[in-house]
């Protein structure tokens, strides 16, 4: 990244698209009807398909889909097409319980993730220990974006400014507009954030026109330079591909962050036509950025371990050279990179926010609470969140990547409550609580032991154990839940 190092022109454009991001935030704040829960945190409910569209474009796709994607297919070969199965995955999974859910949500004015659980299936126990592993989560998503900022800004600046104040400021700039609009200024903050994305990924496609001569040129020296990245996964790596698909596909369908997207909708239509849309994204973002890690194989060949997560800045660096065009491209894909990162972690940040104070601190420390209050320590909250967070990013002695699997090990535990919640009526909450205890015993045991058996993940063995359980409890003692209409 220090080889990125942008001149004043470039830099003055990425800090008038920080100010504005400030100003999106002054504008939500004004668009404010009340200081209510379903006001503040999922902006009246309001969201059409445009906004729909692309704030569920910047949620899915962080700073990872351009860095950490890239690194992957480069050290992979084909065998990381399997990110593509994954993220179709998830939008079918949106497909199979997403659209209920929202008309469940409009109609009984659910605002957290948990507000369901706690509608569904009537167990405390239950949300509470869903509300934990979704807040573990959410300080794994907002550490993880917080982290590579850091670098990014250094970077940038070719070292000038230090990874802990790039930190402090992007995450005070993220604070101040979500505090002030709520998801009003997340979601469109979001918007520009996903446009700046497009053009990025458009952009990455002109640079592999020019460069390669296309896809099929790389394809051809790819087998002659790396032969064995081009072959199909056998054996062990295939059992491996399609735990990855679940770990992936399922896991992150329920991020807590697009479920308050999908009560925020403006109806199940909208919801069902961003559906559509997000389908067409994996064949378009992710197949890209796969384009570009096997590019570096052929241009960068030998990189090993962490060295290939460089390759994105390898090729961005090759781009400077292309003169005035090549530093203008060059500016908008890091934008775009900085827009990718702070979606995510805005995001993740107002979930977390509306989990605490409504499922936590409402229904555990001050059931009286009023909705202006929850409101307010939600914002409270969300500032010493980021505080913490942002001094642990800092520290070069956090490893962030088993850290990364745990999140998809404890999202594919939860899953079931939502798919199976919505669609059987039948089931009920000790059969899921049950369930979700032997699922995450496996996944988490499993993930701290660092094993996979016969190649599965843990959390895909857990789930199957979730599973299991689930229905042994259903069938041998009749567990049922009033029908979830």
């Amino acid at each position: 990244m220090t080889d990125l190092a942008l001149g004043g022109g470039s830099l003055a454009f990425i800090g008038l698209y920080l100010l504005s991001l400030l100003g999106l935030g002054v504008w939500g704040k004004k668009k404010r009807l009340n200081n209510s829960l379903g006001d503040y945190y999922l902006a009246g409910r309001n969201l059409g398909l445009p906004v729909m569209l692309l704030t569920l474009f910047a949620t899915q796709y962080s700073g990872n889909a351009l860095f950490g994607f890239t690194g992957q297919a480069y050290r992979a070969g084909f065998s990381w097409i399997v990110i593509v199965h994954s993220m179709i995955v998830v939008v079918t999974g949106y497909l199979i319980f997403a659209p209920k859910l929202q008309r469940l949500a409009m109609r009984h004015r659910f605002v957290t993730p948990t507000d369901y659980i706690k509608f569904r299936f009537e167990l405390p126990r239950l949300q509470h220990l869903i509300s934990i592993c979704l807040l573990l989560v959410l300080m794994n998503y907002t550490l993880a974006q917080l982290k590579v900022i850091g670098h990014v800004v250094e970077g940038l600046s070719g070292g000038r400014i230090d990874a802990l104040w790039g930190v402090v400021t992007l995450a005070l700039i993220m604070v101040v507009y979500s505090t002030l609009g709520g998801l009003r200024s997340v979601v469109w903050t979001d918007v520009l954030q996903g446009t700046m994305m497009l053009i990025g990924f458009i952009l990455i496609l002109a640079i592999i026109g020019g460069e390669t001569g296309g896809f099929v040129d790389t394809l051809k020296e790819l087998k002659t330079v790396a032969p064995e990245k081009t072959l199909p996964p056998t054996g062990p790596q295939a059992v491996t591909w399609l735990s990855t698909i679940v770990l992936i596909g399922i896991g992150a369908s329920v991020y807590p962050q697009a479920i308050q997207r999908i009560y925020a909708a403006k109806s199940a239509s909208v919801l069902q036509q961003s559906m559509v849309g997000m389908s067409l994204m994996p064949l378009f973002a992710v197949v890209v950025v796969l384009t570009l890690g096997y590019l570096a194989i052929v241009r960068y060949p030998g990189l090993q371990g962490s060295a290939a997560d460089q390759v994105m800045a390898l090729i961005l660096r090759d781009t400077l050279a292309f003169g005035w065009q090549g530093v203008a491209i060059v500016t908008v894909m890091l934008a775009a990179i900085l827009a990718a990162l702070m979606s995510t972690a805005d995001s993740a940040l107002l979930s977390f926010s509306s989990i605490f104070a409504k499922d936590i601190y409402g229904s555990l420390i001050d059931p009286s609470s009023t909705e202006e209050r929850l409101t307010r320590i939600g914002q409270r909250c969300a500032w010493l969140v980021l505080a913490a967070m942002v001094f642990i990013s800092t520290r070069e002695d956090v490893t962030l990547y088993r850290l990364f699997v745990l999140k998809f090990e404890l999202l594919l535990q939860v899953a079931p409550a939502f798919y199976l919640g919505v669609t059987n009526g039948r089931i009920g909450g000790e059969a899921i609580y049950w369930g979700l205890i032997a699922g995450l015993m496996v996944a988490v045991v499993g993930w701290a032991l660092g094993v996979m058996p016969l190649g599965l993940h843990p959390g895909t063995l857990g789930l199957a154990v979730n599973l299991f359980v689930i229905g042994i409890l259903h069938m041998t003692r009749g567990i049922n839940a009033p029908s979830a209409s």
